[in-house]
């Protein structure tokens, strides 16, 4: 895909063309239908937690009592017997640990001159973070933007995050076709604030996610796990791993997980399944060999976007989100959402004696989607209370082939060592795009108050719109941490970056194909860390942003490149031993060359050049463990982002996604054991201060959500030495707020009210 496709959505989405207009939006909608059969459900959820968990430990159970002496370089059988898995000697060194994310180099999050923020195993299952949106949805710093029930959008300093990257590897995040990924197969979540143009080349400022993958251990360990809770949700989940020999020089991980709910609202239901598999092979004592495949499938009934009030009152424009029961849905019980994912990874790393390591990363990865629905895109008129529900049928199809090849190691010079990467990596993505509307007009008028989902699907045309994107991204890179002085690191670095896409913009039309390049362009690097003690750390960095553009001007010229930088300083604190870690930043970033819609052709997709943006704030966050048995995350980040263009054409393209204060809070306590160490408690709040969404095309009328704030509970009791069993309840004073503001037609999304889910879950 075009990067510049998703990097302008704060901008893009803001764009009007006539007083109730698209508004810059996308197409938006969703699935429903409620389904039966509950005790089938546990059934088969019980079925896929226990195969996930004892299928694969029955053979390596076989292996252990034929062979009781193996293990990594110990004889002791005693040892061998107890494939006991002691999570809490973990505790301490995982809340914190050494990250890859922006560069090669695996620097404990003091030694980064960004701000970089972990989200560990132990807090997702302490917090039940199912996917990738709820782990973000506690990140500090970062806003999530749903579009529908399943795509979203994530946000931090004001600007979307526009690169994912897989165990340090980047790729490029599409929000058309992004849907949350379960986070069972993965270890923990990594943030980068800020450009992370170092590996990626081409990037806008909001920073990059890194997903570390679960990796196959020497040890027998494993878990499954049961959840049931409000909205009949039912989720199993297992994860089993451990040598596949007598040496332990060839093991396996495979993971497991399926979840069966009802949405909050009505006619709704989410399926989701996956299964995830990986091998690591010692093909020498310094080589080894990591290979895996997952597939992921996810499926939604029923739509979540409402309109919203619009009127005009003394000749202005009055707008206002709706009142309506958070369980209303607006679309019809044919709705549905299919998503598929399916990857497969090969990583082939040789370490040298020398302390120098060379890693080759490859990775393949199919989405696809395929969407009916009926969605409500008219706004309502108070006291009318009605809104047009339209159709369309969509299919998305991306692939992503990459490859990363790159070089670490240190060197000593002047007495002192200094720290190196280099490497270069490419990246293939095609995306194509098929839509259709219904044979004949379809439209459907609903009452907001009392909606009618009985509506027949409609027969459909064959596909009126084909398009097929191709982009190419590949350079070179490299970094260099220098020792000035034993407490002054210099980290300096740079990416030569070539991109090409060729867009074929309807074949079904017989359009003809357009294309834009980029040679040779340079995106700098550089950052300063001082460390003033064993506890304190200075820093300063400064990174350029650079991101290629799709859109097009009324000649069909592609827009010039989105251009900018970031500047970040502020200080770092490792208490207790490293187990505490705190950041206090601050940022300022400028960028430029933004789309705008051309006002000479208000209802095509012609854009101008020359918009700019600011952010500027600064952040606080500390995670880790403030005392034994008590872990802390928390943040406070204070954002003030703005767009510097002054036409009307120019939208406040931040407010609804940069609240101006935003705080998140989560702490866990285990009880002494002079009282109960079994019994451990936890609680958390998130709370922002009010977004709203301001079109100029309407007098600059607002559609606002004010400020608030949730909370978040939980209890639970170790049962014994390997069971537990817990009750998480989220939004516990049932707040109800909209998590998204759109516009008057469409795009406003109720937060979720309050939900209770029981765990139980046992481990080898």
């Amino acid at each position: 895909m075009p990067t510049g496709a998703t990097a302008n959505k704060s901008a893009q989405r803001h764009q009007h063309s006539d007083e109730w207009g698209t508004f810059g939006m996308k197409t938006i909608g969703q699935p429903g239908r409620r389904w039966g059969n509950n005790r089938g459900r546990v059934r088969l959820l019980g079925s896929v937690a226990a195969a996930a968990l004892l299928l694969p430990a029955v053979a390596l159970a076989q292996n252990a009592v034929q062979n009781p002496a193996q293990n990594t370089g110990n004889t002791s059988s005693e040892t061998m017997t107890l494939p006991t898995i002691d999570v809490s000697a973990d505790r301490q060194r995982d809340a914190n640990p050494p990250t890859t994310v922006g560069s090669k180099l695996p620097l404990a999050p003091r030694e980064v001159p960004q701000t970089v923020t972990t989200v560990p195993r132990e807090r997702i299952e302490e917090q039940k973070l199912i996917t990738l949106e709820d782990a973000m949805r506690q990140t500090p710093g970062v806003t999530v933007e749903p579009i529908d029930g399943n795509r979203l959008n994530f946000y931090s300093r004001g600007f979307e995050i526009t690169t994912l990257q897989f165990d340090g590897v980047p790729t490029t995040l599409d929000d058309r076709i992004f849907a949350s990924p379960d986070l069972a197969m993965y270890e923990r979540v990594e943030v980068l604030k800020g450009p992370a143009g170092l590996l990626n080349g081409m990037g806008g400022p909001g920073g990059a996610v890194n997903l570390v993958r679960k990796t196959p251990k020497k040890t027998l360990e494993g878990y499954g796990e049961l959840t049931a809770g409000s909205y009949a949700n039912y989720r199993g989940e297992g994860d089993i791993t451990g040598p596949l020999n007598e040496s332990g020089s060839l093991r396996g991980r495979f993971v497991g997980a399926y979840q069966d709910r009802n949405a909050f609202q009505d006619w709704t239901e989410q399926r989701r399944g996956l299964a995830y598999g990986s091998i690591a092979a010692d093909l020498t004592p310094d080589t080894t060999l990591t290979a895996g495949a997952w597939y992921q499938r996810m499926s939604y009934q029923g739509a979540w976007n409402l309109p919203a009030y619009a009127s005009v009152v003394g000749g202005r424009p009055q707008l206002r989100l709706l009142d309506v029961d958070r369980s209303t849905s607006l679309g019809e019980k044919w709705n549905e959402d299919v998503f598929t994912t399916k990857g497969g990874f090969a990583d082939l790393e040789h370490r040298f004696d020398n302390g120098w390591a060379v890693k080759l990363a490859t990775h393949y990865i199919d989405n696809e989607m395929d969407r009916k629905m009926a969605y409500a895109y008219a706004p309502v008129m108070p006291g009318v209370n009605r809104t047009t529900l339209f159709a369309q049928k969509l299919r998305y199809d991306q692939e992503q082939l990459g490859a990363d090849l790159s070089a670490t190691g240190n060197f000593g010079l002047f007495g002192l060592t200094h720290e190196v990467a280099v490497g270069a990596n490419y990246e293939r993505t095609t995306f194509r795009h098929r839509a259709a509307n219904p044979v004949g007009s379809w439209s459907v008028t609903q009452n907001i108050f009392s909606p009618d989902a009985s509506a027949a699907e409609p027969a459909w045309r064959d596909w009126q719109k084909d398009t097929k994107t191709t982009t190419d991204s590949w350079g070179t890179y490299g970094v260099l941490r220098l020792k000035l002085a034993e407490p002054l690191k210099l980290i300096v670095g740079g990416r030569m970056n070539w991109w090409q896409t060729k867009v074929d913009a309807d074949a079904l039309a017989g359009t003809a194909e357009s294309s834009a390049s980029v040679r040779g362009k340079v995106t700098p690097y550089a950052g300063l860390v001082y460390d003033v003690n064993s506890t304190y750390a200075l820093y300063t960095s400064v990174s350029q942003v650079y991101e290629p553009q799709s859109y097009v001007d009324a000649s069909g010229k592609v827009l010039e490149p989105l251009k900018g930088r970031q500047y970040e300083a502020g200080i770092k604190a490792d208490y207790f031993g490293g187990r505490l870690h705190a950041t206090a930043s601050v940022f300022h970033i400028e960028e430029e060359n933004r789309p705008q819609s051309d006002p000479r052709f208000p209802n095509q997709s012609i854009y101008v050049s020359g918009g700019k943006a600011q952010s500027r704030g600064f952040e606080l966050d500390v995670s880790g463990e403030v005392l034994p048995g008590w872990d802390v995350y928390a943040g406070y980040t204070f954002t003030r982002a703005k767009s510097l263009d002054s036409s009307a054409n120019a939208a406040s393209a931040f407010t609804a996604i940069a609240p101006m204060h935003q705080v998140k809070l989560w702490t866990n306590y285990r009880l002494p054991e002079s009282i109960d160490d079994r019994l451990s408690v936890g609680g958390g709040v998130t709370a922002q201060t009010s977004m709203y969404n301001e079109f100029p095309s309407l007098n600059y009328a607002r559609l606002t959500q004010g400020g608030y704030a949730t909370v978040d509970a939980r209890v639970a009791y170790d049962v014994t030495e390997k069971v537990t069993a817990a009750v998480n309840v989220k939004n516990l004073f049932d707040r109800s707020y909209y998590q998204r503001v759109g516009t008057p037609q469409s795009g406003n999304i109720y937060g979720e009210p309050r939900t209770v889910l029981l765990t139980l879950r046992a481990k080898l």
